[in-house]
């Protein structure tokens, strides 16, 4: 499976100039139907290859153009780590190609630039997190997402990885230092500490001392994007943690128990449950601003308006149907957006358009389902002004 990142569409977005090919079809993991996959590839780029022809593209140079892609056709390991869908892209500059978790319809494309809205989904459902697993042997961070958690390499960052190494002196399994809780607390083990026995005082504040180096470390790990962090651990670390974080979007959610007994699997199913619950959060807030400003000029589902605030860097949220096209062409010098029932020659989707305007200029986007968007329609925009 590829990781399809934020940049990686901005990437796509900013290539040279066109024609461009854009191919999206359903795969099956490796297996006997991988022959098949094999066989609608050739069928699309086929079509692909007419349509660039259609467009006046002489035959020799749309074949150089898509040769890059073919070789994915008869390419075995590239289609031993196939999964539920394919997402080809070709130009002049070469060919990408993302095996991802989300099904695509068969579909092909041939414009002045990449058609990527399929992908704002597949970016969706790959929203990123971070995942903190704090154990008596060791610290670990993951980057996760709906499909995995990716461990990152610490070796070569500022940031301590062993907590038996932070507090050599104590030997959490044979000392007589007991921690527990003082009340039942919340679900993320938000409870404060109580430590009794030999030298809990000193033992606090080792461990203290440990969790403000992780928090300093991670600073630089972490980036500036608002990527929720959820923390796994035993009870009595999680609140001792939480003390000295300083991380803007620390989970309020954790998850309680051993990592080294829960497992890479098993901690991603209950991270991803405490990160999916924000996300739909966000999402939903997301929606209810764009309807609390619906009565305002701020807030609008005219096709006309989302096209040319989008092509302005005006849309502060925007949400489009997924499965949803605005067949037409927009014309810069006047702002204006002619829009078609059907596709027509030279057209473009034009919610394609402003999805990827938007994205290009910090905006926020949410594709869904079309009876997800707010108020109904292909679209709803939140503008900036």
């Amino acid at each position: 499976m590829d990781v399809l990142t934020r940049d990686d569409l901005q990437a796509l977005a900013n290539r040279g100039p066109g024609p461009r090919v854009s191919v999206y079809m359903p795969t099956h993991r490796f297996g006997p139907s991988t022959q098949e996959d094999q066989t609608r590839l050739r069928v699309l780029l086929g079509d692909a290859e007419r349509e660039l022809e259609s467009r006046g593209v002489k035959g020799r140079d749309a074949e150089a153009l898509l040769r890059p892609a073919r070789k994915l056709i008869e390419d075995r390991p590239f289609w031993l780590r196939s999964r539920e869908g394919l997402a080809v892209f070709a130009d002049a500059e070469g060919s990408r190609a993302f095996r991802l978790l989300e099904p695509f319809t068969d579909e092909v494309i041939v414009g002045e630039r990449f058609y990527l809205k399929p992908l704002l989904r597949a970016l969706g459902s790959a929203r990123a997190y971070w995942v903190l697993a704090l154990s008596q042997k060791r610290a670990r961070l993951f980057r996760g997402s709906r499909y995995h958690l990716t461990e990152i390499d610490l070796s070569a960052a500022d940031l301590p990885t062993s907590l038996a190494e932070a507090v050599k002196w104590f030997d959490f399994e044979k000392q007589s230092l007991q921690f527990h809780t003082q009340t039942s607390g919340g679900p993320g083990g938000r409870r404060p500490a109580v430590f009794h026995g030999t030298g809990e005082l000193d033992a606090k504040k080792e461990l203290e001392r440990y969790f403000r180096e992780i928090d300093a470390g991670l600073a630089g790990l972490l980036g500036a994007q608002p990527a929720p962090l959820v923390l796994v651990g035993v009870d009595y670390l999680l609140p001792i943690y939480r003390e000295q974080n300083t991380y803007a979007h620390l989970a309020e959610q954790a998850v309680t128990g051993n990592p080294e007994t829960l497992g890479v699997q098993g901690m991603h199913e209950q991270t991803w449950q405490v990160a999916s619950t924000l996300f739909d959060a966000e999402r939903a807030e997301a929606a209810e601003r764009v309807v609390e400003q619906w009565a305002s000029p701020r807030a609008t589902n005219d096709p006309g308006t989302i096209i040319a605030a989008a092509h302005q860097g005006r849309v502060e949220t925007l949400f489009v149907a997924h499965d949803r096209h605005w067949w037409g062409a927009y014309d810069e010098s006047s702002a204006t957006a002619t829009l078609h029932d059907t596709r027509h020659p030279g057209d473009e989707d034009l919610l394609d358009a402003a999805a990827l305007r938007t994205l290009l200029t910090d905006g926020e986007i949410h594709a869904v389902a079309a009876e997800d968007v707010p108020q109904g329609g292909e679209a709803a925009a939140l503008l900036r002004y």
